[in-house]
């Protein structure tokens, strides 16, 4: 089997059950999720620039667009770990994604690679699914708890 659609493949994999995990606020989550965006990562470093530059994209798109998706991983992975400097890498990927857009918009060499339409149609898919998971939401317990009898109200008494 080809590595880069094994990588590809692992990396949907392992980071769609690292959401079903999170979701679930189940143990091994968030080893779950940095081992699919590290192979995501992996794949992005390792065989999208080459895919793209063999499909005939010029050299600054491609490097603008590995770096924008290289960029956007890791800004997901801070954002997930609450590691410290993920507001400034915002910042960054949005900046860099927004000088992607001008570029492709007024690019006349818009072609590139299966590999790049793949690694971010993965990335995209995890990303959404993230999305549907709410921080500091946990399930309802199964059991209501007994409500407390109601209080008597005081009343003030006016001389």
């Amino acid at each position: 089997m080809n590595r880069k659609r094994l990588l590809n493949g692992a990396a949907l994999v392992c980071g769609l059950v690292g959401v079903y995990f999170k979701l679930n606020w189940w143990a091994g989550a968030d080893a779950l999720l940095l081992s699919g965006f590290g192979a995501l990562l992996g794949s992005v470093l390792g065989f999208t620039a080459r895919a793209n530059a063999e499909a005939g994209t010029s050299d600054v798109l491609n490097y603008v667009m590995v770096a924008t998706l290289t960029l956007g991983i890791l800004t997901v992975v801070f954002r997930l770990m609450h590691w410290s400097g993920d507001g400034l890498l915002v910042w960054a990927s949005d900046g860099l994604l927004l000088v992607l857009v001008v570029m492709l918009i007024f690019s006349k060499n818009r072609v590139v690679s299966h590999q790049f339409v793949t690694v971010l149609a993965i990335f995209f898919t995890l990303v959404i699914a993230l999305l549907s998971f709410v921080p500091g939401h946990r399930p309802a317990p199964r059991t209501q708890p007994e409500r407390a009898a109601p209080q008597e109200e005081a009343w003030l008494e006016l001389d």
